[in-house]
């Protein structure tokens, strides 16, 4: 079974960009958060994070199971992309988005300044993308700058990269924020 992936900083665009994929491909989408939820994975809560801690053997556990019907594709989206089994995977997404867009559209969302700034500094730091390259290597990891991008926007990018299978391209945000005297404004002490 061919596992497409989408993973990236909370705030990138990923549960949009899966459900319009998945609805235009006929397949199913599954959320890693979710999934990590009805399988009994959150082993407690981080309170001073406002966020579920998640029992990473468990969520194998489960992704093992949801990965070893072979007979569908799926797509699976969520933060933690580096859990699902490499072995079962076609291609993985990792959406990025511009650090100071990201801080505005996760000020929308409500998100605490502390979360904010933790997901911001992430994004700088390139977390999701050196997670998902470790986990499954350079050939089939690609990088998508949703920076002022619809979601509908992203889906085409998407297909287009399913079709023609261009050379991974990577997103540096630090450097180009270094380079552009910035890096300050967007990482913590």
């Amino acid at each position: 079974m061919p596992v497409l992936v989408i993973g990236g900083t909370p705030g990138t665009g990923k549960s949009k960009v899966a459900k319009i994929l998945g609805s235009k491909m006929a397949v199913e989408i599954v959320n890693l958060g979710d999934l990590a939820d009805r399988n009994g994975c959150i082993s407690a809560q981080d309170k001073a994070r406002d966020t579920g801690i998640v029992d990473e053997d468990c969520l194998v556990e489960a992704l093992l199971e949801l990965v070893d019907d072979k007979s569908r594709k799926i797509i699976i989206e969520g933060h933690y992309i580096d859990l699902v089994p490499s072995d079962s995977v076609e291609i993985v997404i990792v959406l990025r988005t511009h650090p100071e867009t990201l801080r505005e559209r996760l000020k929308e969302r409500g998100y605490s300044e502390a979360k904010i700034r933790e997901n911001v500094e992430a994004e700088v730091l390139g977390v999701c993308q050196l997670d998902a390259l470790d986990a499954f290597g350079e050939e089939i990891v690609y990088e998508i700058d949703t920076t002022g991008m619809s979601s509908t926007e992203v889906v085409t990018t998407i297909e287009e990269l399913l079709e023609t299978e261009p050379e991974p391209a990577r997103i540096d945000w630090m450097s180009e924020l270094e380079e552009e005297g910035r890096l300050d404004e967007f990482l913590q002490d």
